[in-house]
């Protein structure tokens, strides 16, 4: 058996089987192992306190931060208005927690006892879900990992734009619901670049289209490079035309 002090964070799983010891392969996940079959996590891995009794003052120490807290099963929860917030209004535990004033472990515990429960299809048809989701994207999509590490066609017309000395922004996000590949605001000027194996599905192409009326109602300018018009020309020359079509100089 294997034991993993809890200050070791063990390296990447290239050989499958569980960090445990147990001998069991895990299940992969974009691509890499697992470190840990479920439920495996603590298995061997040594307490902080090495199995010592805890010291007088540390026993005190607990005791005192646990002063005023009620257990997340005893706490007293209106009923009535849980079923309101959570069942009727679909709101989030999160959402029902901050509502009540009761910390989201004790509305957990309260949820299961009483057997009220939603399927996650439910929950990601709700429409607090899907902004909560859109927002993790956009902050996803526009940070700065993001902006440092474009796919190859994104650096080629990056590069371009760099070399030509045009102000511009990388994965600019636009009224908090979409991320354009690289905006002009001098002249509201949207690019965006895409590959033929994504933006040709058909659920992308219905987005993108949508994306594109959509900023064009709002008072933007849309244009699109494709992969295949990057790959079979000098992509200056193509941000030339683009660049002379809307005024744009450095």
């Amino acid at each position: 058996m294997a034991y993993i002090v809890h200050s070791e964070k063990p390296s990447k799983n290239k050989s499958g089987l569980c960090f445990c010891g147990c001998g069991k392969t895990t299940n992969k996940f974009r691509g890499q192992f697992h470190r840990f079959i479920k439920g495996h996590e603590n298995i061997g891995r040594i307490p902080w306190n090495k199995n010592k009794a805890f010291s007088e003052a540390t026993k005190k120490k607990m005791s005192l931060a646990h002063i005023g807290k009620e257990p997340a099963n005893k706490a007293h929860i209106d009923i009535k208005k849980l079923r309101q917030f959570y069942v009727i209004e679909k709101k989030s535990i999160t959402q029902v927690s901050k509502i009540l004033n009761i910390s989201k472990d004790s509305i957990k515990n309260r949820l299961q006892f009483l057997g009220w429960s939603r399927s996650t299809k439910e929950t990601c048809s709700l429409q607090w879900f899907k902004e909560e989701m859109r927002e993790i994207r956009i902050k996803t999509l526009s940070s700065q990992k993001a902006i440092e590490t474009p796919n190859k066609l994104e650096k080629i017309i990056y590069d371009a734009i760099d070399k030509s000395g045009i102000k511009y922004q990388k994965q600019a996000p636009l009224f908090n619901k979409f991320v354009v590949d690289a905006f002009f605001p001098q002249c509201n000027l949207v690019l965006e670049i895409f590959g033929r194996y994504w933006h040709e599905k058909p659920e992308i192409k219905t987005k993108d289209y949508s994306k594109k009326r959509y900023l064009e109602k709002c008072g933007y300018q849309v244009e699109e490079l494709w992969d295949y018009q990057i790959k079979n020309n000098n992509p200056d020359l193509l941000l030339k035309n683009i660049f002379r079509k809307y005024n744009l100089s450095s």
